[in-house]
């Protein structure tokens, strides 16, 4: 379905505002905001920036791109499923090829990975086999410790450093536009929900002036949720628990805590601490398992050091078979009860109710008196 001139003016209408100003209005001041970085990809005068939060570095032309565009203004799961799998699966994990636990063989992946390496296996093989030109990654910028930053990588060996989890915003999708500078076209992206969302409203709805890459695949983490660098990073881990992030060598979330590493030692910060740093469009999100990925990805539910991976199409199912034939990675089957299968149930359950609550605040809030007891 392609985005006509007159859809990007009904979006202008809607909003009461055009082109930038109309996205802060219905998606920056109401707290709906991921930071995917799909504005700045798709931003044709390049005025757009996107860290934490999208940003006007210029003259906005008032194409209306950015909030046509957003997943966040709308999306429909339901046809991108369609189009993706062919059809609408009601199941709580979405659509399903194969479902495995999964971790890399090779040691040094282990080492530089995290809950056994398997996405850093995965974009290894995709490279090396020509699958993929590039993958766009979450990385940390030399100059200031912990801080995410999305970059591209075209060989195996840029994929070192890239390994772990961060949990603050990386704006991925915005890397789509160096790509395409750069002349590469066959991407695979790795993200959370909310940035293949993004990506694939992009790919559902086409405007004639944006041209991207093409990504073949998409990986996506399980994610409960984002936190804000300076209060995640700087406020609760170095300024209350006086540790140097540049000591940190890993972070975790496990249980009730937010496990830091600094070498061989574990301090364990209460997780309860960081809700207060969560970020605010997170809370809207109601998709844990990133129901429209290629592949989804997460520790929930697999053995300690193992990840559970979902493989949503069948290119991926011959994938995830072909790496364990060469020795890629190392497969065991996933348990139904607790801690296996029902504990992703459980937590997409949970992700659904809460985003559920606090969506039907937010229109309450803005529903004229008469409305304010509507039920949906």
């Amino acid at each position: 379905m392609e985005l006509s001139k007159f859809d990007i003016l009904q979006y202008r209408w809607l909003g009461r505002e055009e082109g930038y100003s109309a996205l802060e209005h219905e998606v920056i001041f109401r707290d709906l905001c991921s930071g995917c970085g799909v504005c700045e990809s798709v931003c044709p005068d390049d005025v757009i920036e996107v860290d934490e939060y999208p940003k006007l570095t210029g003259e906005c032309t008032n194409c209306g791109y950015c909030l046509a565009l957003c997943p966040r203004a709308f999306l429909s799961f339901g046809d991108a499923e369609k189009k993706l799998f062919g059809e609408i699966d009601e199941g709580l994990l979405g659509h399903v090829e194969e479902m495995i636990a999964a971790k890399a063989v090779n040691k040094n992946v282990l080492k530089e990975g995290q809950d056994g390496g398997f996405v850093t296996a995965l974009l290894r093989y995709l490279l090396k086999n020509k699958l993929v030109d590039a993958a766009i990654v979450s990385g940390i910028d030399d100059k200031n410790p912990w801080r995410t930053k999305p970059i591209l990588v075209t060989k195996e060996n840029e994929l070192n450093k890239t390994g772990g989890t961060r949990y603050s915003n990386s704006a991925s999708i915005r890397m789509l536009k160096e790509a395409d500078k750069r002349g590469i076209n066959n991407i695979a992206m790795v993200g959370v929900p909310c940035q293949i969302e993004g990506l694939r409203k992009i790919q559902n709805y086409p405007i004639e002036d944006v041209k991207l890459p093409n990504v073949k695949f998409t990986i996506a983490l399980f994610c409960k949720g984002n936190f804000l660098f300076d209060g995640l990073m700087k406020n609760l881990i170095s300024k209350k628990n006086q540790i140097d992030l540049k000591d940190m060598t890993r972070i975790d979330i496990k249980g009730k805590n937010v496990i830091v590493n600094i070498g061989d030692d574990e301090i364990l910060i209460p997780l309860k601490e960081a809700h207060e740093y969560l970020r605010a469009g997170c809370k809207s999100c109601h998709d844990f398992v990133s129901r429209l990925s290629d592949f989804s990805v997460g520790s929930v539910g697999s053995p300690k050091e193992f990840s559970t991976v979902i493989a949503r199409t069948k290119v991926g199912k011959q994938i995830l078979n072909k790496m364990q034939r060469e020795k890629i990675i190392d497969v065991r089957k996933l348990k139904l009860e607790k801690p296996g299968i029902e504990m992703i149930d459980l937590l997409q359950k949970i992700k659904e109710r809460d985003a559920k609550k606090i969506n039907r605040k937010r229109v309450m809030d803005v529903l004229p008196l008469p409305f304010k007891n509507l039920k949906f």
